[in-house]
């Protein structure tokens, strides 16, 4: 039995040792998260006491929450960033955050090591933020194809003098 169980886990990382070689970082840190059995975490709620920071960041117009879902003195192992339609300010200082409802991006630290890599699989998308449902994708911010981008907006086209009125 104890024999079945080991070659069991020793077939399972060798098939993941493939899936990473075969499919890239990204893809293989995304087949790792899902062989582990787990999905992404749920965000814990508005002023969950794993929550370790929080703040708006004016030059993406994403307000991030920081969370340490691990215990004791793991450094922060998950994140997530919402789109905000309006910031102001409070009457003692403080920005406040309009966000949509859920999340745009997901972070994930895969290796514990402290810091979140998008290059090593740790970020996900959620282009419909609609929640962690299955429909979230590794993102790579250097692969422009997976950009959550809108159309490109055209120019105006100059009318002639003549007919500017």
């Amino acid at each position: 039995m104890i024999m079945a169980r080991l070659l069991l886990v020793l077939a399972a990382g060798i098939f993941l040792g493939v899936v990473t070689v075969s499919r890239g970082p990204v893809e293989g840190a995304r087949m790792h998260l899902i062989a582990q059995g787990a999905a992404l975490p749920a965000e814990p709620e508005e002023f969950d006491r794993r929550e370790v920071d929080a703040y708006y960041d004016w030059r993406n117009n994403l307000f991030f929450r920081v969370f340490k879902l691990a215990g004791g003195e793991a450094p922060p192992n998950f994140m997530t960033a919402r789109r905000t339609y309006k910031v102001s300010v409070n009457q003692y200082g403080y920005e406040v955050a309009v966000t949509f409802p859920h999340p745009l991006f997901y972070w994930v630290d895969l290796n514990g090591n402290g810091e979140f890599e998008p290059d090593q699989g740790e970020m996900w998308i959620d282009i419909e933020e609609d929640g962690i449902n299955g429909n979230e994708k590794p993102y790579d911010p250097m692969n422009l194809g997976d950009a959550p981008r809108g159309p490109v907006p055209v120019p105006p086209v100059p009318r002639a003098r003549s007919e500017q009125g």
